[in-house]
């Protein structure tokens, strides 16, 4: 009597662990929940990890695109990138150019200069990590192959069956914004109320906001909301953090006053580029205060000679350049004290302000 070894697998061995994107607790692809499920962390980790990066320069953004291509769905079998790569094997120009769009926006993140002096050394760092992590992955559980006789294949993990869709809120929402958007421009057409750019981004904020929360207490799905919300985000930070309202207008602006009289105390544009030439101005004996502001783009401002001047410029992004004095960078900033031709000659006081752009000021 002879034993024999049972090869076949029982039912207590585990199917090995698939890395995929999850329709449980996800937030937009699923890509962080399955990265949590996998690695048995918390998915607030990674969100925060892609958030971080997207608001860093928008590699965030590159890398969760990624790893929505690549990192298959819990109910396919393949991911979308070995589906497309299958469909286009006769015909890859299509993915060629994808790939080629890829690359330069890769290559246009490697150019910026998000954090002053590092060297987009933490870029290259991402990307290689990435690269580690998913070597990682793919190699986690994949069975030996001395460990399976010849001619045999492991066992199908057979796919569980696809949930029913879950309805959308994005319908909702975004009418909802419609018909908020709507109101605000009736009050403008009507004259009754002006809604200043960053009281609008805000209420389509707090909209966009509450609808996510009664999305994730109803089991709605909030996937697009949750992009919609974060380019609002971005677009009420951007407009919080310029002194001037777009509505103080678009362009070119030039001012030229001729007498004292005429002098305003502040002069300011939303978007554009602001000329303000005070060479031909008598300034009045004692000080005079004149306040400059420019949400997005350039302010040149033209001093009068003789006069003694007190300049604060600042630029929230940009250049600042007072006289040949000159700043740059994140919240460039100059502050400059010249005596005038005489001592009791008059004095100017100049506040400029740029949120983001270039700031100069010329003698005349």
């Amino acid at each position: 009597m002879s034993d024999t070894i049972d090869t076949t697998p029982t039912n207590d061995e585990a199917p090995p662990r698939r890395l995929v994107r999850t329709d449980e607790g996800r937030w937009l692809g699923g890509v962080c929940s399955g990265l949590g499920r996998y690695f048995d962390v918390n998915p607030l980790i990674y969100r925060i990890a892609f958030a971080a990066l997207a608001l860093a320069g928008g590699t965030g953004l590159l890398l969760y695109l990624a790893a929505y291509l690549v990192i298959p769905s819990e109910y396919d079998e393949d991911s979308i990138a070995v589906e497309a790569l299958r469909r286009r094997r006769e015909q890859p120009w299509l993915l060629v150019g994808v790939g080629l769009l890829a690359f330069g926006a890769l290559f246009a993140l490697s150019e910026a200069h998000f954090w002053p002096g590092t060297g987009n050394v933490w870029l290259a760092a991402m990307l290689a990590g990435g690269a580690l992590v998913w070597w990682h992955v793919s190699n986690r559980d994949r069975p030996a192959r001395s460990a399976m006789p010849a001619g045999e294949t492991a066992p199908r993990v057979p796919l569980p069956p696809r949930p029913p869709r879950r309805p959308s809120l994005f319908a909702p929402a975004l009418g909802a914004l419609l018909a908020v958007s709507g109101v605000f421009g009736l009050l403008a057409v009507l004259d009754v109320y002006d809604v200043d750019l960053d009281v609008a981004l805000a209420a389509g904020v707090a909209i966009i906001g509450a609808t996510i929360a009664i999305g994730a207490m109803t089991q709605r799905r909030v996937g697009g909301l949750v992009f919609l919300g974060l380019i609002l985000l971005a677009a009420f930070g951007l407009a919080a953090a310029t002194p001037v309202s777009i509505s103080a207008g678009v362009g070119e602006k030039g001012e030229r006053p001729l007498a004292s009289d005429t002098l305003q105390p502040s002069y300011e544009l939303g978007v554009g580029e602001l000329s303000l030439d005070l060479g031909e101005v008598v300034i009045p004996s004692g000080t005079t205060h004149v306040d400059a502001s420019v949400g997005v783009g350039h302010l040149l401002i033209t001093v009068p000679e003789g006069v003694a001047l007190e300049i604060d410029a600042q630029a929230g992004i940009g250049q600042v350049d007072i006289l040949g004095k000159r700043d740059d960078g994140v919240d460039a900033h100059r502050a400059v004290s010249i005596p005038g031709s005489t001592p009791d000659a008059p004095v100017l006081e100049l506040e400029a302000d740029v949120g983001i752009g270039n700031i100069e000021v010329l003698r005349s």
